[in-house]
This record gives C-alpha cells, sequence and structure tokens, in this order.
C-alpha cells in the first residue's frame, strides 16, 4: 500500500484496523515497555522542577489511549491530559477505557494543535508526548509540528518523542523490514487487522526522519537539551526516544 494521498485517507485507514490495534500491540514484545519509560522519562524530567504536584500534558497522535495509559500511570490519576488524533476509530478505543477525571480526548490532527489549545487549553502545558507521530505527518509540516509543540508547552517543560527511525542504517533496515513483513503483516492478516495499515508502517518508518533529521528539525524549533536513547531487544537502534526541553528563559 502506497502511502495515503490525503490525512483522511490515513485516518480511515487507522479507523479500519483501530478494532485488532491493542491485540496487535501486544503481541510487539517490548511496546508497553517502551511507551512506558518514555512517559517515565518524561515525568520524571518534569518532576526534578516542579515537584509532585498535578501536571499538564499533551498526548499527541494518542491513538487507542496506549501512550495515554502510559502517561497516567507516571504522573498519576491527578493528572491533565488532552489526547489528539485524527482517527475516530482509534478514539472510540481510547474513550471506551477508564479514565481519570482529568483525562479527555479530541479528534484532530497534529497540525492543528494551536487550535486546539486556544480551545480546550489553559495556556501552555507542562510538557508534551508523542508517540509513533511524527512518521505520518507530511515531511513539508514537521517543522511547522515541531514548533507547535514547542509553543504549547511552558518554558522549562519537557517533550518526549518516541518513533522509529531507520534511515541511514543499512542493519536496521534489514531488520525492520524482516519484522514487517515476515511478523507483523502476516499476523494482522491472521487476526484481520487491517494489513493495509501495516504496509503503509513499513514503508512510513522508511521514509521517516532520520535521528539526525529529526534532531535538527527539534533544534531549528528553539528546543534544548535533546538527548536520544534507544529501546532494548529486536528494536534496539530501530525504536528512539527523544527528549527535548523549552528554555526556561523565554516567553511563552
Amino acid at each position: 500500500m502506497p502511502a495515503p494521498a490525503t490525512d483522511l485517507a490515513l485516518a480511515e485507514e487507522f479507523d479500519r484496523a483501530s478494532g485488532r490495534y491493542d491485540l496487535l500491540t501486544r503481541l510487539n514484545p517490548g511496546y508497553h515497555g517502551a511507551l512506558r519509560g518514555a512517559a517515565t522519562s518524561l515525568v520524571r524530567r518534569l518532576r526534578d522542577r516542579q515537584g509532585a504536584g498535578p501536571l499538564r500534558l499533551w498526548d499527541l497522535g494518542c491513538g487507542s489511549g496506549l501512550s495515554t495509559r502510559a502517561l497516567v500511570e507516571a504522573a498519576g490519576p491527578h493528572v491533565e491530559i488532552v489526547g489528539l488524533d485524527a482517527s475516530a476509530g482509534m478514539l472510540e478505543q481510547a474513550r471506551a477505557k477508564g479514565w481519570p477525571a482529568g483525562v479527555s480526548f479530541v479528534q484532530a490532527l497534529a497540525q492543528d494543535l494551536p487550535e486546539v489549545a486556544r480551545e480546550h487549553g489553559d495556556g501552555p502545558a507542562d510538557g508534551a508526548f508523542a508517540a509513533y507521530l511524527m512518521r505520518n505527518v507530511p515531511q513539508d509540516q514537521r517543522d511547522a509540528v515541531v514548533r507547535a509543540i514547542h509553543d504549547q508547552v511552558r518554558p522549562g517543560g519537557w517533550v518526549a518523542l518516541q518513533d522509529y527511525h531507520v534511515k541511514g542504517d543499512r542493519v536496521a533496515t534489514a531488520v525492520w523490514t524482516v519484522v514487517c513483513w515476515g511478523i507483523v503483516t502476516p499476523l494482522a492478516v491472521v487476526l484481520r487487522g487491517n494489513p493495509a495499515i501495516y504496509r503503509y508502517l513499513w514503508r512510513s518508518v522508511l521514509d521517516n526522519d532520520s535521528t539526525s533529521e529529526l534532531h535538527a528539525r527539534l533544534e531549528r524549533a528553539g528546543l534544548t537539551e535533546i538527548g536520544w536513547s534507544t529501546a532494548r531487544g529486536w528494536q534496539r537502534g530501530i525504536l528512539h526516544t527523544v527528549l527535548a526541553r523549552r528554555p526556561e528563559g523565554e516567553r511563552p
């Protein structure tokens, strides 16, 4: 399946995959642990600055709420989270789960974050989390999305991005291709999980920014203290998490 021509087409493919999405992630060794690790790292940095008070967070590309759950587990039940996703089907799965009172979901593209913030925010949040988001943003819009994330986090706040990045690494690219075509797509066929979205997944990761390209986008947006880590197991060198900070002295 080639990359969908529009954001709407991609959202519709995720709609069709939504009913089996959580099941397929449970079959991915390390998937949930990596989400928890990134969410915990984000919250720990925020706690270092402001202590144990309630946090306000964005969860961008929240999908079926798996990243949202990781944030709640890391931050505690008094956290306020606004989750954004373009797929109505994925958000239906997310809303069906039990959440603390401060968690809400909005159907919107990450590109719409400034407008969503005006309607649903109360000034810049403490932090933002985006798992498996940026590869689904058209390349010519990625700088604008990263800048919007910067703008919607308060000065001194932190951003965590987690995604697959293999560009420029032949070994990582080969492992990614074998896993996608030898395991993920066949499982999606057996479990009726919309294999088309997993064929798109393979291609979107190959086309995603390299870690150095994303690093440069973060710097252009004005984020600092940028630090990278990679996952364990088969995802080592493939799945990466980057944390970055909006400088303390900037004006909101």
